[in-house]
């Protein structure tokens, strides 16, 4: 067999001839396993990881649209105006044109007739405001469904996994084991070890769950919805501000009625305790619970392996501070009393 022997001399490239530029030689074939060393490396990069990097920012803008969205569902509703059926969001159109025509000043009775006076100008920009902003209802109960497989549009594929994975934080952070101060209980010689070593299983599952609903808020959040958060948070804030001054001076017999809720309850027609507060524990609690994930994860990003005892001591029951497990528990004593039921 014949063997190719590359060319030498002056001005043949690669051949090292003194005083000639070019290459150090030809390449030498990679020796027998270098292609599946270089093979199993890239696999292993980050580049073909299988578990896709986690954006902070677009988790972040999934936290504001689960907020967002939960204050919608709380306070959607409808009110016809000029035979035309409208998208009335916290009930701040029914409350306008109620207070134009005079048709709900025999349910929302104040102390002083000048609140109505006072409240007339920002009424009527929010009225404005939702005109504007109305045609993003839509894309906000889409999103809804994609993100957290809240609410009731099919429009979209939801994301069924979501609301599992919120279940089980909900009842990690209310499980009693996580009352435990696991240092005190690790140092105390007559503890019940047993329960010690539960709740160090809880806490690797916490930590599991955590990290998991962040992935699902990168995975599923965009920077697209920033506009959209902006405005509807400005919106929902503002409107959430007249229900608390119709509240501030209601007449009733009833205490339970002087709430800006009960106010919202009554303006939607829906139930307070099975349609409205669900989603306003959702939006309030609920949102802080997601905050309080995210917060878990960067502090745990660089060791999502490491569930070692120290570590999750570290993690969950920082000394000098509330305890993570103590603020999420907080919260989720809350959600647990108020999960909508048709969350799914």
């Amino acid at each position: 067999m014949s063997t190719f022997v590359l060319p030498t001399g002056p001005g043949i490239p690669g051949t090292g001839t003194p005083g000639v530029t070019g290459g150090t030689g030809p390449t030498p074939p990679p020796a027998p396993g270098d292609a599946v060393a270089t093979f199993l490396a890239e696999l292993d990069s980050a580049d073909f990881s299988i578990v896709a990097p986690v954006s902070e920012p677009e988790a972040e803008q999934g936290i504001i649209l689960f907020s967002v969205v939960n204050m919608l569902l709380a306070g959607r509703g409808e009110q016809v105006v000029g035979g035309e059926r409208k998208v009335d969001v916290l009930g701040m159109l029914t409350l306008y044109y109620g207070l134009q025509d005079r048709s709900l000043i025999s349910k929302i009775r104040v102390k002083s007739q000048s609140l109505f006076a006072q409240i007339d100008p920002e009424l009527k920009s929010l009225r404005d405001d939702l005109d504007r902003l109305g045609a993003d209802v839509t894309f906000l109960e889409r999103e809804a469904k994609r993100q957290f497989n809240l609410g009731r549009n099919n429009d979209v594929a939801g994301n069924v996994g979501f609301p599992r994975l919120f279940k089980r934080y909900v009842d990690i952070a209310n499980d009693p084991l996580m009352f435990l101060d696991l240092r005190q209980e690790q140092a105390n010689s007559i503890t019940d070890k047993g329960n010690v070593a539960k709740a160090f299983d809880l806490l690797r599952e916490l930590k599991d769950v955590v990290v998991n609903i962040v992935r699902s808020l990168s995975k599923y959040g965009t920077i697209a919805t920033t506009r959209v958060n902006n405005d509807w948070a400005d919106y929902e804030g503002r409107a959430m501000g007249i229900l608390k001054s119709v509240a501030d001076t209601l007449l009733s017999d009833d205490i339970d009625d002087q709430r800006p809720l009960a106010v919202l309850a009554n303006l939607t027609g829906k139930n307070l305790d099975e349609e409205v507060a669900p989603y306003v524990a959702l939006a309030r609690e609920g949102g802080l619970l997601l905050n309080l994930a995210l917060e878990a994860y960067r502090a745990t990003k660089q060791n999502l392996e490491d569930y070692d005892e120290q570590h999750l001591v570290d993690l969950f029951q920082s000394q000098g501070t509330v305890f993570l497990t103590t603020r999420m528990r907080r919260s989720a004593v809350i959600i647990r009393s108020f999960r909508p039921l048709q969350w799914a």
